[in-house]
């Protein structure tokens, strides 16, 4: 069950991120978090992120709006849309995702991916951008098939645990 994240999720979707980044790199898993996997996750900013963006309209820098993939009871799984900073910026939006390796396979980032565009859409939204790491072949299958266009890469982009990163930028029309 994919449903929009509220203040009172903020305790289940932190202990997500923070299950979900210690599989990056471990464990057969690629790499996939833009830090180590043995960096922690600041807890209090995270929830101080959400908090605030969530409060933010549309209409002002920042905003942010999270979806979590709820399975069991747990949100195994999430999805961010991020408003840009400057007004020139605000009729696209970044999207952000991760789903748990024991939900991975089961239609969840498709879930996600669809309930995050259709409230874009419906928001009015013009463009989704979002990056993703080349090495990643099945994020950006993903991607593509439900409509995003590479349009370009950063080459060395991140450093994390000694591996050089490419980041492969993708965009969807609204």
């Amino acid at each position: 069950m994919i449903v929009q994240l509220a203040d009172v999720d903020l305790p289940a979707l932190v202990a997500h991120i923070a299950r979900h980044s210690a599989e990056s790199g471990r464990d057969g898993d690629l790499i996939f978090r833009p830090r180590s996997s043995d960096a922690p996750i600041d807890e209090l900013a995270t929830i101080e992120r959400h908090q605030v963006g969530w409060a933010q309209p549309l209409d002002e820098p920042f905003w942010l709006r999270t979806w979590g993939a709820v399975i069991d009871g747990e949100i195994r799984g999430h999805i961010d849309l991020h408003g840009g900073r400057l007004p020139s910026e605000f009729h696209r939006a970044m999207l952000g995702m991760g789903v748990e390796r024991g939900a991975r396979g089961r239609g969840v980032g498709r879930a996600l991916l669809a309930t995050a565009i259709a409230w874009a859409r419906n928001a009015e939204l013009a463009w989704l951008d979002l990056g993703v790491f080349a090495h990643n072949q099945r994020a950006r299958a993903l991607y593509a098939a439900v409509g995003f266009v590479e349009v370009g890469v950063t080459r060395d982009r991140f450093r994390v645990d000694g591996l050089v990163i490419d980041d492969v930028a993708m965009v969807l029309a609204l």
